[in-house]
């Protein structure tokens, strides 16, 4: 063989810059989410406490053999978490399916507004709605117990009881599933259902044989997903679960690993029931895959022959806006009342005109403001999610374009599952996970209780990024690649310098969404926080919780939830004005890059070729079609 011919076949196989980028960028994902987890498998067959650095540790199925055991605990707990998780995720699809009804396919008034309002309950941290719903409904002195005492029969709502609990979680999750409905509504086309009704059919009808078989796969997966988040969510079995004394799978492993005066923490059986509903959430997820695998069979959308219908409520009009307004109130209004009343009273007392001119006083939020420890717990929070939402998006971005990028093959799809798999591993699980690793490498690597571990552990979301970095890929023409590698430049300089501009906009608004999680987030520094690390919403919960000692203040508390509310709020909402100003521009940006790309990569197309000016002006007018779409 030539020179020529073994330097050229050595250049193809040398790894390109594009290529050490996405598997660097796969091995962050592949630590995030496999060896939290590998640990907590191993946790569960060895110990019986942590399975590393003790002596004692030995290989065995001894947790297993005491999870079963208690069998009358298993059941319970497993009993107790299916009524649990499965009743709110049905109550809360079943609004969310009608709010997304009436804002997308119906003539409702003030549509858009009632889309804002159902979305304002995503801002509010969820330990914050928990402890709004806990003083809402105080017997004594929460505020829909004193309106429902108003009303004949003397109805009072026992907050701790297990049904309230089911149905707190459903108002607590409605704008997740709500957000994930509204499209797949906009989607379908309308006239498969005026065709039913011009035959007949009547409305109920039409739901029942058009319109949820046409939904059903998306229907189905936003209710794994939303199965999933149930499971994971710490909060509400916290704050009322104590009480009402039922064992939920997620307060159940928090019970285990908080071990009282005189116990030890029982690593080993946590990481048993950890393993066994980490089986159950990986089946709804193949489910989930298997249910969305075909669903273009179902597409209705056409092109010119679409669309989309309005439903003419009628007289129905006024009863629809009278249930939208019963659960903005529930979800929004009086949740935030009874924050503020708590904030301003000295102790839980009832509302009354007499004791809001006699008994309110705003201390409280002076002395928040004063404690230096709300803003340091304040700032490493804007830094963990700051630095976890980072991590996430550039780890997936990279991998999602190699991934989309690549032939399809039996690898590529199997790192595209792995990177997708983090939304089937519910936050209690990934905590505890990662809690356990913490553990077990703190001899070597002394990451426990650190600010640094939890920006790790806030990461494992990453499949959220790689998705929409995925999706955001695939639309994109590989013409505008090509034009920078018949320039000269490398696949990497084409993808730093052309593609991840266009790529920026749908990064950075995934970035918002995670870095809103991340500052919301209560159940992973739950499992992994200490005094000197915990972020703003464990501060926040030991000062609501009785069992904090010296640090119980509940009208600080309640003070600290409004300020932190107003804060994700500001923050939240002035990121997303920042993308809409970005957005202006945007155009004419994206024209110029393309336009000036060989210039900026410094790599002039030869003369000799004509080619290049071809493929560049291809990729132009592809950027100018997109930028009029």
């Amino acid at each position: 063989m030539s020179q020529a011919g073994r330097t050229t076949r050595a250049e193809r196989t040398r790894p390109t810059s594009m290529r050490i980028a996405t598997i660097i960028a796969g091995a962050v994902i592949f630590l995030l989410l496999a060896i939290p987890l590998v640990v907590q498998v191993i946790t569960a067959f060895r110990g019986p406490f942590l399975p590393f650095g003790v002596s004692t540790a030995r290989w065995s199925a001894e947790n297993f053999v005491t999870l079963w055991s208690l069998r009358e605990d298993f059941w319970a707990v497993l009993g107790s978490t299916a009524a649990f998780v499965g009743g709110s995720t049905v109550l809360s699809l079943l609004m969310a399916f009608g709010l997304a009804w009436v804002t997308v396919r119906t003539d409702a008034p003030l549509r858009r507004v009632i889309s804002v309002l159902v979305v304002v309950p995503f801002i509010i941290p969820p330990i914050v709605k928990a402890q709004a719903y806990l003083l809402m409904l105080s017997p004594e002195s929460g505020v829909l117990n004193q309106v429902l005492r108003l009303l004949p029969g003397d109805l009072v709502i026992d907050p701790y009881s297990f049904s309230t609990m089911i149905v707190i979680q459903a108002l607590t999750n409605v704008t997740f599933p709500y957000l994930m409905i509204v499209p797949i509504l906009t989607s379908m086309d309308g006239s498969l259902e005026e065709s039913a009704r011009v035959s007949g059919a009547s409305w109920p009808q039409t739901l029942r044989r058009v319109t949820l078989p046409m939904l059903w796969p998306g229907l189905l997966g936003v209710a794994v997903l939303t199965f999933i988040l149930g499971l994971g969510s710490l909060e509400i079995p916290l704050l009322f679960g104590q009480e009402s004394g039922k064992s939920i799978f997620a307060l159940k492993l928090w019970t285990l690993i908080s071990a009282g005066a005189g116990e030890l923490p029982q690593y080993g059986l946590a990481a048993a029931w950890g393993c066994v509903f980490l089986v159950i959430t990986t089946i709804a997820f193949v489910v989930y895959l298997r249910a969305t695998r075909n669903a273009e069979r179902r597409a209705s959308i056409s092109g010119k022959g679409f669309r989309p219908t309005v439903m003419r409520l009628g007289a129905w009009k006024l009863p629809v806006m009278l249930v939208i307004l019963v659960f903005v109130l529930l979800t929004a209004v009086l949740p935030l009342f009874a924050l503020l009343w708590s904030a301003i009273t000295p102790y839980p007392i009832a509302f009354s005109f007499e004791a809001l001119a006699a008994q309110t006083q705003f201390g409280a939020f002076g002395a928040v403001l004063g404690d230096p420890e709300f803003w340091a717990s304040l700032g490493r929070t804007l830094v963990i999610a700051g630095g976890s939402a980072t991590i996430a998006c550039v780890a997936a971005t990279v991998l999602a374009y190699g991934i989309a990028r690549s032939r399809r093959t039996g690898w590529t799809r199997a790192v595209d599952l792995f990177a997708s798999s983090s939304v089937a591993i519910p936050a209690v699980i990934a905590g505890f996970a990662m809690f356990l690793t913490f553990m077990v490498i703190n001899p070597v690597i002394p990451l426990a209780g650190t600010i640094a571990a939890l920006v790790i552990a806030y990461s494992f979301r990453v499949s959220i990024a790689y998705r929409a970095g995925y999706s955001a890929t695939l639309q994109i023409r590989m013409e505008l690649e090509e034009a920078a590698l018949v320039s000269g430049a490398s696949a990497f300089e084409g993808f730093r310098r052309i593609v991840a501009p266009l790529l920026a906009p749908t990064v950075f608004a995934v970035w918002i969404q995670m870095f809103i999680l991340g500052t919301n987030e209560f159940t992973l520094p739950a499992f992994l926080a200490t005094p000197e690390s915990r972020p703003l919403s464990v501060y926040m919960y030991a000062m609501i919780s009785p069992r904090s000692a010296q640090l119980y203040a509940p009208d600080q508390g309640a003070a600290m939830a409004l300020i932190f509310t107003l804060l994700v709020f500001a923050i939240g909402y002035g990121l997303q004005w920042l993308v809409s100003l970005r957005a202006i521009g945007r155009s004419s940006r994206r024209v110029a890059v393309v336009e000036a790309a060989p210039e900026a990569l410094g790599a002039p197309a030869p003369a000799e070729t004509t080619a290049a000016p071809d493929t560049r002006s291809i990729a132009a007018q592809r950027v100018r079609e997109l930028t009029r779409r």
